[in-house]
Parts: C-alpha cells; sequence; structure tokens
C-alpha cells in the first residue's frame, strides 16, 4: 500500500510540474488557445513591418545614390538654322506621303518619294507661291517647286485622297530637274483642302502677272505717247526756225533791193552835176 500511494503522489506531482510549465498542452479538447493566435499576429506584424522598413531603407539608399556628373570637355555654341521660309505666309499644311514617277526606269513606275508634311507658301514681296514638303525625322527636302498659272491638279485612278501634276524645275535634289509626283492624304477632306489651296494660290499668281503685263503695257503706252508729243512739240520747233530763217532772209532781201535804189539815185545826181 505504501509503494501504491508513493507512486499515486509521483504521478500528481509530475501533472502538476507538467501543468505549471507547459499549460497548452494540458488543454483536453486538443485546441491552441487564444493567446497564442494574438502572438502569431503580433510576430506576423513584426515581420511585415520590419519588410517595409527594409524596402524603405532600399528607396532611400536608391535615392540618395550618388548621381555622377560629367561636365563636357568642349562646349559647343548653339546654332541658329535658318528654315528658308521667312517672308512667307503659310496657306496649307497637313500630313501626306509623296510619289514621283520613274521615267529613267523600264518600263517607268512610280516610287515613293517621302512621307512628311507639305506646306503651300505664299510670298507678298515677289507675289509668288510655292510647294514645299520635308521628310519626317530627317526634315530632308523631297519637294520643293513654284505654282505657276499653267499647272494642273488631276486624280490619280479616279482617287479621291491622291493627286498628280508635273512641274518643269523641282529643287528637291541638287540640281533642278522636270518630275511628275503624286501626293497621296490620309482622307478625302485633307485632299480637298490641298485642292483649293492650290487652286487659290495658282490664281493668285495668275493675277499678279496680269497685273505686272498691265502695268508694263501702261508703261509702254506712256512712253509711247510721251514720244509722239515730244516729236510734235520739235516739229513746231522746227516750223517756227524756218519761218524766222525765211523772215530774216526776206528783211535781208528788202534791205539790199533800199540799198541798190539809194545807190542808182546817187550815181544819177553825179551825172547830174557833170
Amino acid at each position: 500500500k505504501l509503494i501504491l500511494l508513493d507512486s499515486l503522489l509521483q504521478e500528481i506531482i509530475t501533472v502538476f510540474i507538467m501543468t505549471n510549465d507547459n499549460p497548452i498542452e494540458v488543454n483536453e479538447k486538443g485546441d491552441q488557445p487564444k493567446a497564442e493566435t494574438k502572438i502569431v499576429k503580433e510576430t506576423d506584424k513584426d515581420e511585415t513591418e520590419k519588410e517595409e522598413a527594409k524596402k524603405e531603407g532600399d528607396d532611400d539608399e536608391v535615392h540618395t545614390a550618388p548621381d555622377p556628373y560629367y561636365p563636357p570637355i568642349i562646349y559647343l555654341p548653339e546654332i541658329v538654322v535658318n528654315s528658308g521660309e521667312d517672308g512667307e505666309e503659310e496657306m496649307f499644311k497637313r500630313r501626306a506621303k509623296l510619289y514621283r514617277y520613274a521615267h529613267e526606269c523600264s518600263p517607268p513606275e512610280w516610287k515613293e518619294r517621302g512621307t512628311g508634311d507639305v506646306k503651300i507658301l505664299k510670298k507678298d514681296e515677289d507675289h509668288s507661291a510655292r510647294i514645299l514638303m520635308r521628310r519626317e525625322k530627317t526634315l530632308k527636302v523631297c519637294a520643293n517647286h513654284s505654282i505657276l498659272p499653267w499647272m494642273e491638279l488631276k486624280p490619280n485612278c479616279g482617287s479621291q485622297k491622291a493627286w498628280v501634276w508635273k512641274t518643269q524645275l523641282d529643287f528637291a535634289d541638287e540640281e533642278p530637274k522636270q518630275e511628275t509626283l503624286a501626293i497621296r492624304f490620309g482622307n478625302v477632306e485633307n485632299a480637298k483642302k490641298f485642292f483649293d489651296a492650290f487652286e487659290q494660290m495658282r490664281n493668285y499668281v495668275l493675277m499678279m502677272e496680269a497685273k505686272k503685263i498691265r502695268e508694263e503695257e501702261g508703261v509702254e503706252n506712256t512712253e509711247k505717247k510721251d514720244e509722239q508729243e515730244k516729236g510734235i512739240v520739235k516739229d513746231n520747233d522746227a516750223e517756227k526756225k524756218d519761218e524766222q530763217e525765211k523772215g530774216i532772209v526776206k528783211g535781208n532781201d528788202a534791205e539790199c533791193d533800199q540799198n541798190a535804189v539809194l545807190s542808182d539815185k546817187m550815181a544819177d545826181l553825179v551825172v547830174e552835176s557833170n
């Protein structure tokens, strides 16, 4: 009996010690207590805070990283490039694609010349107009020629977006040469605006040339009138001179006659006295 009591006491003591050391294991249902969940949540918060702090620290390191600056060895001055459009008024500007008819090929064919903004410019100083087009990005000239009264825009194969025309002197290349050009727009509205602006400038150049011819003809007519008037004045002056000369000659003849009469009378008196 004493042995059994000692064994029971030892078991009770061990159970009591175990309950005090690890209270989670005493739970008969086996569920985790609420205290443990709170501890886990707190640890998760700590870990997330630590990660955010690390990220902020990394961002600060990135922002505060030194940015090396290397000054140029040679400072180049800024150069202002003249566009060559000074004194000209922009009448039309749209994006389009330009083609040229390559006569040198066999058989001849259309070749793309460039894509960019096409402009119609008007210059009041010399009463002229021209078409100017530059390629995108490179800004190289692909069309540059005057608009003359004999030029005519024709639709390309019945398309309402494209026009074809000819020019005797196009200065896009190094040497001016005759070209047959075609231009195509993205929509019908832009193509119509190009046609209207082209016709407006063509009529403007025609009117200015007609006015210039009239002015030249007017100057010639006034010069002719002045010459005619000067000729009439000269004729009148010549007639007056002739009349004056004739009057002088008549006066001289009359004086000669009087002298002859006097001489005859003197001769008669001398004879009578003798």
